[in-house]
């Protein structure tokens, strides 16, 4: 869901090290974010990422941050002028990375693949801030407003069309892992552009202690650390799942077939998803999962299983 900024730095020594400590720490959060999604994917935790009003709203904390970043970073790179050799290679990583995001999500995520996520939008932001530079901070600060408001309020069919669906002005929600549309994320990068025209360089200064060097140094190699903290962490933890007896792609088969069931029964889709993941999670608990998904119960732990159902339908 979640990136690094796109904007080039002139060189390492003219870098701003609390813009790079502060890129850091949103890594880190979006590491926490990414973690939580993974755990509940895999069936080890029930978070409402995409329900519950705090996760929303830390999403676009997260999100919004590093589009401000980017645009500031962009802003102050370009006062000395832009070093178009060091912009040209940062923008060719991050259409090939975008490129490649999208690869794997439509062999992982075949419903829901990533078309048009965070590193897609890093690399269109990018291209329109270059056109946007010479503007004051007022001018962009109302362009971001107006960006935001436009992507919050119009919806119309003719943005429904495939080939039209990054703007973000469609009548629907796509199903993606990572929709992040022009309309209304590219505010937050004219935001951060606004800034960076009011930005006064002070002297510079090394990120202070261990931990502030540690955050600096990963807003460094941002794009390095979001393209490779995220298979980490799935991996760590689908094999901690795995460890205690659920295989994830058992547990996404179960709990797809059976809100499917539960639905067409006249289930409520959020009863049916919370009864089926309370389902997965109470009988790996009980030690049952692996009897019940390969089908070897006996009498007693079918009993038992029939408990699980009935007491997580009651919820």
């Amino acid at each position: 869901m979640l990136t690094p900024s796109s904007a080039p730095a002139t060189t390492a020594a003219h870098r701003v090290g609390v813009i790079d400590m502060a890129r850091g720490m949103a890594l880190l959060a979006m590491a926490v974010y990414h973690g939580s999604w993974d755990l509940t994917y895999l069936g080890l935790a029930d978070f409402d990422l995409f329900g519950d009003p705090l996760w929303l709203a830390a999403r676009t904390g997260i999100l919004g941050s590093f589009l401000m970043l980017s645009g500031l970073s962009l802003t102050l790179a370009a006062a000395g002028g832009i070093d178009r050799r060091r912009f040209l290679r940062r923008f060719a990583l991050l259409v090939l990375a975008a490129g490649g995001v999208s690869a794997v999500s439509m062999v992982m995520f075949p419903d829901s693949p990533i078309f048009f996520g965070v590193l897609h939008h890093m690399a269109v932001a990018s291209l329109l801030g270059l056109a946007l530079l010479r503007l004051p901070w007022p001018a962009l600060l109302l362009l971001g407003v107006a960006v935001i408001a436009i992507g919050r309020t119009v919806a119309l069919p003719l943005f429904d069309e495939p080939w039209l669906r990054w703007i973000g002005l469609m009548s629907f929600e796509p199903e993606s892992n990572d929709y992040v549309p022009l309309f209304p994320w590219f505010g937050g990068f004219l935001f951060g552009m606004a800034l960076g025209r009011l930005w006064r360089p002070g002297p510079a200064r090394t990120p202070g202690g261990a931990v502030g060097r540690g955050f600096a140094w990963a807003g460094r190699h941002s794009l390095a650390v979001y393209l490779l903290h995220q298979p980490i962490l799935f991996g760590l933890l689908s094999a901690v799942a795995m460890g205690i007896g659920a295989d994830p792609a058992d547990v996404r088969s179960f709990q797809t077939s059976c809100v499917a069931t539960c639905i067409a029964g006249g289930g409520e889709v959020a009863h049916c998803t919370a009864t089926c993941r309370c389902v997965s999670d109470d009988l790996n608990r009980a030690g049952l999962w692996s009897d019940f998904i390969h089908d070897r119960l006996s009498a007693d732990s079918a009993h038992k299983v029939d408990g699980v159902i009935q007491s997580c339908g009651s919820r």
